[in-house]
């Protein structure tokens, strides 16, 4: 079976790369896709930090709504579909969980001023990963 991880958000260019991968794949018997959506670690320090304990509940609610998209898209083309919600540096997460898969798919980082000036985790997934990476754009 060949097992894809596919990080999830909540932008054109990860929709555009589960096209991508429906495009490729469809039709491909023994295909799985595990959607990784990753909470960015939040760091509170105990002097005068004040930490939003409804962003959590915020964040949840936002993957289940991205899981249940990304999910019925799939399914509508017979690809079976796992979920996994990891809190972390994305990288890190990314690249602990590759290992297991055949191939690594996001989409491309959304271009700004800031990513073109210091540089995007897209770069980092690339020289980081174990497995093929997949960028659609």
């Amino acid at each position: 079976m060949k097992k894809i991880l596919f990080g999830v958000s909540d932008t054109k260019e990860c929709r555009k790369a589960m096209n991508c991968v429906i495009n490729l794949f469809k039709g491909v018997s023994e295909l799985e896709i595990t959607l990784l959506y990753i909470i960015s670690e939040v760091m509170v320090y105990a002097e005068g930090a004040i930490y939003d304990y409804n962003t959590n509940i915020k964040e949840n609610i936002k993957s289940d709504d991205l899981f249940k998209e990304f999910e019925y898209e799939f399914l509508q083309h017979q690809i079976k579909v796992k979920k996994m919600i990891k809190e972390g540096n994305a990288t890190d997460i990314l690249m602990k969980y590759a290992i297991d898969y055949d191939l690594l798919v996001i989409g491309e980082s959304e271009q700004s001023i800031l990513h073109r000036i210091f540089d995007s985790h897209q770069n980092l997934f690339i020289n980081a990963s174990p497995i093929p990476v997949l960028i659609a754009k």
